[in-house]
């Protein structure tokens, strides 16, 4: 595995270098600055959008086990709007309802 992603950092790094030397010694290091920056960038916005995608997943998946719960002991889960889920806090409601008579 390591192996591996050395040789795509190396494959990169060559691939780079021949494109600074098209450029000349003039820009050479002002590009690289540039690409560098924008690829630090591209990463932490990717990892900022990975953690938020988790955090939302986690919460769906707390929400879907609660709802399974509340239906497991015979609550309506359903509101009356077209059948619809009930909200958030109704079903904290519910939860903490469950806590009091356990």
């Amino acid at each position: 595995m390591e192996k591996e992603t050395n040789l795509e950092n190396d494959y990169i790094s060559e691939k780079v270098n021949k494109l600074v030397d098209k450029v000349g010694d003039q820009y050479g290091e002002l590009l690289l600055d540039e690409l560098f920056r924008r690829l630090d960038n591209t990463v932490n916005d990717f990892e900022d959008e990975v953690k938020d995608l988790f955090t939302n997943l986690k919460k769906d998946e707390d929400k879907k086990q609660s709802v399974i719960d509340l239906m497991r002991k015979g609550k309506n889960v359903l509101s009356g709007k077209k059948g619809s889920l009930i909200s958030d806090w109704e079903i904290k409601l519910a939860e903490m309802e469950e806590g009091d008579k356990g």
